[in-house]
């Protein structure tokens, strides 16, 4: 099945396959917004970048950044290179899914949440450099600069399943932060071919006209983030999510190929995990979010 020029292949014939781990992370900012006459009210921004047409997997789409969980992301191997805090996803897994929030958003789009004073500019290349050489370069780099990965500012928001039928599968954990004052990305033109910073809602209008492609997952995430209007009451938001998987399942609905989230009549799970519509279907070269 071809949506746009992304190629995406469900096969309900098949056992599904395993499904890799991945992580995402919501670089946050408050930008200066709108003026109600007597002050700059913010506006909650947001890291994107546009992925290259001829990527394999979401060619063209909007996304933010992230990738597969590497060996390398372990976190035992990260050891005293991090910060550290209580809360959920802090065993393996989840630490090995913070680290790589971390090296893909250093790798896509030239920002690494850091503890300490702001980067400048020569030492995030540094990093970015070695980060391109491996998890073990990078580690390197950062024990000479004395920083730290920032993992305890990572926030979970929510962990997206890829749908059995579909045959790349990825059990992909998004993360919300503040994004690393100083730091505004650049882009890294090997995945991408445009990175920028957003409103939500902005996406969101440009979506509905059919001027970017957002996947159902980056849809989602972006009506979630488009009910708050700063980074405070995104991370409050994410603090307060439930962190249950949202595996959506693939279906045909009146012919139409329909992608159905927790809660709708369609899905085995009959709760809701997830607020806004319970699915997505397939209209032209768009999925489409739909309530039933």
């Amino acid at each position: 099945m071809t949506v746009g020029d992304v190629s995406l292949v469900f096969d309900t014939t098949q056992p599904p396959k395993p499904a890799r781990p991945a992580a995402t992370v919501l670089l946050l900012r408050d930008a200066p917004g709108t003026h109600d006459g007597s002050r700059s009210l913010p506006e909650l921004q947001v890291a994107v970048m546009q992925r290259s047409h001829q990527s394999r997997f979401m060619g063209g789409a909007i996304v933010f950044p992230g990738g597969r969980v590497e060996e390398g992301d372990a976190l035992d191997a990260w050891k005293g290179l991090h910060t550290q805090a209580d809360g959920p996803w802090w065993d393996a897994e989840g630490g090995a899914a913070r680290v790589a929030c971390c090296r893909e958003a250093l790798e896509e789009i030239g920002i690494l949440p850091v503890s300490g004073p702001p980067l400048q500019v020569t030492a995030l290349a540094t990093l970015r450099a070695a980060s391109e050489k491996g998890s073990e370069a990078l580690r390197t780099a950062l024990s000479a600069s004395g920083l730290q990965l920032d993992l305890a500012a990572l926030v979970p928001l929510s962990r997206w399943v890829t749908p059995e039928a579909e045959q790349r599968r990825f059990d992909a954990r998004f993360f919300v932060t503040r994004a690393p004052l100083g730091q505004e990305g650049a882009m890294d033109e090997r995945e991408a071919i445009r990175t920028f910073w957003s409103a939500p809602a902005a996406l969101l209008e440009q979506y509905v006209s059919g001027e970017v492609t957002l996947f159902p997952p980056t849809h989602r995430t972006l009506e979630l983030l488009a009910t708050v209007s700063d980074v405070e009451s995104a991370l409050a938001m994410a603090r307060a999510s439930t962190l249950e998987i949202i595996c959506p399942q693939f279906v045909l609905d009146e012919g139409k190929p329909t992608l159905a989230l927790p809660g709708d009549s369609l899905h085995a799970v009959r709760e809701r995990r997830v607020p806004g519509g319970t699915r997505y279907v397939l209209e032209g070269e768009r999925w489409v979010s739909r309530n039933h």
